[in-house]
């Protein structure tokens, strides 16, 4: 999460990706420091092992690469309530 919103502050681009369980507390932090055009990509809780973890990543790969192409601080950002 903060490393995300390090990213973003600089002007890199970021996604930040939490689990289902983690959505709450990222949102919170980002709404606290004024980030809610930082882009979130969620995926289901627990990632599990090195192989679920890599079958979860392919499922969320195109929304994480939407995130970040779109991803901005401005207020002309997008919505991130449109980022699954």
């Amino acid at each position: 999460m903060l490393d995300g919103i390090h990213f973003e502050e600089t002007g890199k681009p970021a996604v930040v990706v939490a689990t289902t369980n983690f959505v709450r507390l990222a949102t919170s932090i980002k709404q606290s420091m004024h980030l809610e055009g930082l882009p979130l990509v969620v995926v289901p809780h627990p990632l599990g092992d090195q192989v679920v973890a890599g079958e979860k990543a392919v499922l969320v790969a195109a929304d994480i690469v939407e995130a970040v192409t779109q991803s901005s601080l401005s207020p002309a950002g997008h919505d991130p309530e449109a980022i699954r």
